[in-house]
């Protein structure tokens, strides 16, 4: 005789049904993730203007950020998206590769503070925080790019050709130990743009 309840096995085998159907529906999702859900970064313009007063050359760009929604609700759940912006300042030499005047990054992390429910971006080389009440405006903010000093003004000659380079770097797979798990199962969300190029004349 079997001292089983049969009404704790019938609770027993829909609880397995469910955990069943729930695995299936997410091992789907993260089958699918790499087409429909992907994440987005376009160089949209950028310049370099001198500054007179300060006698160095500024950055002035426009960066689109998209990420997929299924990435959006990782950054509310804990992740961290970091924002990587690569800039490279080339003499133009004809026939010889171009030589390397200067290179710097600007790098900005994003996350969510769900006490406040606020979006935090903070600038890496300068220290400076703010905060959003929504992602969009948090993304909009780290692409508009605004008054980055790139070079001293000195070292730029005005008889000499140059080429600037741009491009955005996301990543979203740097994440705390106890949420590894999440980008195990899932894409990780990162992306590069294009390298958007363009003269500078002095």
């Amino acid at each position: 005789m079997s001292n089983s309840n049969p009404v704790t096995c019938r609770r027993l085998a829909q609880l397995l049904r469910r955990s069943a159907t729930l695995l299936l529906c997410f091992l789907a999702t993260a089958a699918l993730s790499p087409v429909l859900a992907e994440s987005r970064a376009v160089v949209r313009g950028a310049s370099l203007a001198l500054d007179a007063s300060q006698e160095l050359y500024e950055l002035n760009a426009k960066v689109e950020i998209s990420l997929p929604e299924a990435a959006r609700k990782g950054i509310e759940a804990g992740l961290t998206l970091r924002i990587v912006y690569e800039i490279e300042l080339a003499r133009v030499r004809g026939y010889w590769l171009d030589a390397t005047v200067a290179q710097l990054e600007q790098v900005y992390e994003l996350s969510y503070h769900a006490l406040s429910q606020r979006y935090l971006v903070r600038n890496l080389n300068t220290g400076e925080q703010q905060d959003f009440g929504s992602l969009q405006a948090a993304l909009e903010h780290v692409g508009d790019v605004r008054g980055l000093p790139v070079i001293d003004a000195d070292l730029v000659n005005g008889d000499t050709r140059y080429e600037v380079y741009l491009r955005a770097v996301i990543d979203l797979s740097t994440t705390p130990a106890a949420l590894e798990w999440l980008l195990f199962w899932t894409d990780d969300w990162s992306t590069t743009s294009e390298w958007f190029i363009w003269p500078l004349r002095p």
